[in-house]
């Protein structure tokens, strides 16, 4: 993700709440997870996080410079709790994934960072492990070791059953957007989810700054209305990272809209989802893309709850 020079882009999580589930140093908080209440809750309480980005042509949550008063690194948290006497289980479990993980790889576990409630210490008994792999070689280096891992049922490592897919299916709120034996079919194969000694763990792998190549305002983006498009996967190179793209072939669109020649999103759900050759489906928002004088259409997934990408045969 490309930033304004002035704000970061930061979707809220967690927010201050008399009647929140979790606590930290004195003051509870509560958790919201679906992207609209967000915006709602915003809109309400703190609008000046919301922001309308001349560049991109759309609203996001962003926090000015000037208000940011501590940067959370999730390589830096993954060090102080190996530093740490005494982990709680649920620390233990991110040292012990992240350790077998790099160990199996061969990667220096300084690539590797814990997110999610861990970082800010908000997490409970049952929260999730939110890994974070940096680099496009030490993430490409996990996620073979990550299918070893799995391959084997070694180390604590396992896919979702369908029981547990159901779970993820009701929470994720996805009935609007497929149905249950659909998201089984593309959920089950991937690696960047499962269980780890019984935890849910969900791996993110990002570039490493230096590995993006765009400044804020190299090109310009407009959104061009919703749309659903039928194609086949040209390449998925990038589907594993977030933010996940695939490139498109043989589409069959509308010629009344522009025609995308990839599909992005910035959600981890939609990583590993397709695959190179596969025909898919999918629903989402046009957005052009315009680059000095060369532009191109590209599709964006997950910015609505009735978004999808369907492989479809």
């Amino acid at each position: 993700m490309v930033h304004p020079p002035d704000r970061v882009i930061a979707y809220l999580r967690y927010f201050p709440s008399e009647s929140g589930s979790r606590e930290r140093l004195g003051v509870r908080y509560q958790k919201v997870y679906d992207l609209s209440a967000r915006a709602k809750l915003l809109r309400k309480r703190w609008p000046q996080y919301l922001y309308r980005d001349p560049i991109f042509n759309r609203q996001f949550q962003a926090v000015p410079l000037g208000d940011i008063t501590k940067h959370y690194l999730p390589t830096d948290k993954l060090t102080q709790l190996r530093r740490a006497k005494g982990p709680d289980n649920l620390q233990q479990a991110a040292i012990d994934l992240t350790g077998i993980l790099a160990k199996e790889a061969r990667v220096p576990v300084s690539k590797i960072g814990v997110s999610g409630s861990i970082l800010v210490d908000l997490h409970r008994s049952k929260s999730d492990l939110d890994i974070v792999l940096y680099g496009a070689s030490i993430a490409r280096k996990c996620y073979r070791g990550l299918q070893r891992l799995l391959s084997a049922r070694s180390d604590g490592f396992h896919p979702y059953t369908k029981k547990e897919l159901y779970s993820l299916y009701v929470q994720r709120k996805q009935r609007a957007s497929m149905p249950f034996e659909a998201f089984v079919r593309h959920e089950r194969p991937k690696l960047l989810q499962g269980k780890f000694t019984g935890i849910d763990y969900f791996i993110r792998c990002v570039r490493e700054w230096d590995e993006c190549k765009e400044d804020y305002g190299d090109k310009r983006y407009q959104p061009a209305g919703r749309a659903t498009v039928r194609a086949m996967i040209g390449d998925d190179t990038d589907s594993i990272f977030t933010p996940c793209s695939y490139r498109l072939i043989n589409l069959e669109s509308s010629r009344r809209r522009p025609e995308p020649s990839q599909i992005v999103s910035l959600r981890g759900r939609f990583c590993e989802q397709a695959h190179k050759h596969e025909r898919v489906r999918a629903r989402g928002t046009l957005e052009r893309v315009v680059d000095g004088r060369r532009a191109e259409s590209r599709l964006i997934i997950g910015e609505h709850p009735r978004d999808y990408l369907m492989v479809v045969g």
